[in-house]
């Protein structure tokens, strides 16, 4: 039942993705979503296999729902923060504190249905987890920007 849940939320989060008016382009998308990827799935790996602050039950419904919350979810809502924050008419702040509050939240619902249990954790890890990636996010959006729609090799 929890996997077919977080099926459709997936599903649901690609399909209202997909219909967004993009701001971004599709190279961009594309690095951007790997990255994202990247970033959950080593804040994933290193606080279940190094830290030991996260469990993942071994039940493949569990297995299977965290492991598509890692590739489609979490990434999709990161890229979708910022084609928000591409908007210059976008007020910065509140939407950064808008996507920590609704990523620490899904990673929390997440703890509660079981899928990803935290152990020995404060809370304010998740938040501080969430705050670090997005900014780093926006960096790398700046940068790869500067890179795909100015150049760095001027003569």
């Amino acid at each position: 039942m929890i996997l077919f849940f977080y099926f459709i939320v997936n599903l649901l989060a690609i399909f209202l993705f997909i219909k967004m008016r993009k701001r971004l382009h599709i190279l961009e998308i594309i690095v951007y979503w790997l990255f994202s990827s990247y970033l959950f799935q080593n804040y994933s790996a290193l606080c279940f296999m190094n830290f030991k602050t996260l469990l993942i039950p071994e039940k493949l419904t569990f297995e299977l729902a965290h492991f598509i919350n890692r590739i489609v979810l979490y990434p999709v809502l990161m890229v979708t923060f910022l084609h928000f924050f591409k908007d210059k008419h976008c007020k910065k702040l509140p939407l950064l504190l808008g996507f920590i509050l609704l990523l620490s939240g899904l990673e929390w619902l997440d703890d509660l249905l079981g899928v990803m249990n935290h152990a020995h954790w404060e809370i304010w890890w998740t938040f501080a987890f969430w705050l670090l990636a997005l900014v780093i996010l926006i960096v790398l959006m700046k940068i790869f920007q500067n890179i795909l729609y100015k150049g760095v090799w001027k003569k």
